[in-house]
């Protein structure tokens, strides 16, 4: 192995040894989907949201429910009473209280809008329920995903750090050679070129580290700044090498997502939403029970005192109202045909996202033979490069170009391994199939 090798080895070395943070402070997959869970504002909001939705349930039935009121008034009156008689007009003023108190008890018999009502209480209530499932599951890829560029961006951070270590020794090696007459002012040249490049690519790569951490740790909290993630393992384990065909995950996505099926829930709540205001031309009917007390509760009844009791039926029937039904049903229709669309829109997305996750799986897994086969070809490549120069047929510089190959064609299968395993969770999630055991999966493949 040549010095130059050497010093691209002790570079990357130097830098995985600076990533490495105190084991205790290391954060693996499920910790993080965990304390996403606690902590991401987004799924936070969608868990207050749900909450909201489900009242429209109790919201929707309390219509059709008794309804029981109490009323009760006191007033002091002050009253002139006038009264035109065969012996001229007579004045009386009188000065009285009159009070009034009364339960009131209401039931409807046949209320289509009441009805109605209830119907889309219990749809948008469904709905809900399907929303934050949908959101729960997609946390879980979204904290793969910034999990994984994390990873994926401390991997390019590490070759840049390696690749500057190498060069800045080659470039004192250099020197040294040209001082001393054995080397070339054109390899010292080069190698202060490639310096210059690999410095602007080291900021680069601190730049997408500090944002991929940003982006972390807005789904799972503050991080220590010496936090650092579990990696990939060397030998994950398969995630499914016999997958199903792409129109079995149709109809797992048809049937089983929670996104659609919150979606057609919306659709019934608009349905019934347009019946209730068609229901302003149909009579309702209720039944009523009132106990009323009353004192004076006019000029002509002071001093009588009433107690009331009544039990009858109400029959109300609208006949005209401005046009103001025909145009709130216009409008409920327009709103189920805009519903109706939506849904069409959100399938038709959600199959195209599902079959790119797909075919995401299977290219994965096809780029990461590929890139198997790079890394053993770039490590061929090295080991004759290196057998090159000690026969005079290659320069250092050579050998820091394969090493640095060999380098990037590890960085790129790590990428391919994380982009299979985002695309094989993503699957699951727009098929409406992803659980607590595909995240326990995913979590095993990287070391604690």
């Amino acid at each position: 192995m040549s010095r130059l090798s050497h010093a691209l080895s002790r570079g990357l070395l130097l830098a995985l040894s600076c990533s490495v943070a105190v084991p205790a402070l290391a954060l693996d997959f499920r910790e993080a989907y965990e304390r996403a869970l606690r902590h991401d504002p987004s799924w936070l909001a969608a868990r207050s949201e749900s909450a909201a939705g489900r009242h429209e349930h109790a919201l929707g039935r309390a219509a059709l429910l008794p309804n029981l009121s109490y009323r009760y008034s006191r007033a002091r009156n002050d009253s002139e009473v006038r009264q035109s008689t065969a012996f001229g007009e007579t004045t009386q003023d009188l000065d009285y209280t009159s009070h009034s108190s009364g339960f009131t008890l209401t039931q409807p018999l046949f209320d289509a809008a009441a009805y109605a009502q209830y119907r889309e209480g219990a749809a948008l209530a469904e709905a809900a329920d399907l929303s934050r499932e949908r959101a729960r599951q997609a946390l879980a890829v979204r904290v793969l995903q910034a999990y994984t560029d994390v990873l994926y961006a401390q991997d390019e951070m590490t070759l840049a750090e390696a690749h500057r270590l190498a060069l800045r020794e080659e470039a004192r090696r250099s020197q040294r050679f040209v001082a001393s007459g054995e080397g070339t002012l054109t390899d010292q040249l080069e190698v202060e070129a490639q310096s210059q490049v690999i410095e602007a690519q080291v900021i680069e790569a601190e730049d997408r580290l500090q944002a991929a951490r940003n982006e972390l740790q807005t789904l799972v909290g503050r991080l220590p700044s010496t936090a650092s993630l579990a990696p990939l393992q060397s030998t994950s384990p398969t995630m499914g090498e016999g997958a199903p065909a792409l129109d079995r995950w149709r109809e797992w996505a048809l049937a089983r997502n929670p996104e659609l099926a919150a979606e057609r829930q919306r659709l019934e709540a608009a349905r019934q939403r347009l019946n209730q205001q068609r229901a302003g031309h149909l009579p309702s009917v209720r039944l009523f029970a009132s106990s009323r007390v009353s004192d004076s509760s006019a000029e002509n009844q002071v001093g009588q005192r009433y107690d009331t009791d009544s039990v009858g039926i109400e029959i109300e029937v609208p006949l005209y109202a401005g046009g103001r039904v025909l145009a709130a049903s216009r409008r409920a229709d327009d709103t189920l045909a805009q519903a109706r669309h939506e849904l069409d829109a959100t399938t038709a997305e959600l199959l195209n996202d599902l079959e790119r996750q797909y075919r995401m799986v299977l290219s994965s897994r096809r780029r990461i033979r590929a890139y198997r086969n790079a890394v053993a070809a770039a490590g061929a490549r090295l080991e004759a490069t290196r057998r090159s120069i000690l026969g005079g047929e290659r320069t250092n510089l050579d050998a820091l170009n394969a090493e640095h190959q060999r380098f990037e064609a590890k960085r790129d299968l790590a990428r391919a391994r994380y982009d299979y395993l985002l695309a094989w969770l993503s699957l699951r999630w727009h098929a409406g199939v992803l659980d607590d055991g595909d995240i326990e999966r995913v979590a095993g493949a990287f070391a604690d």
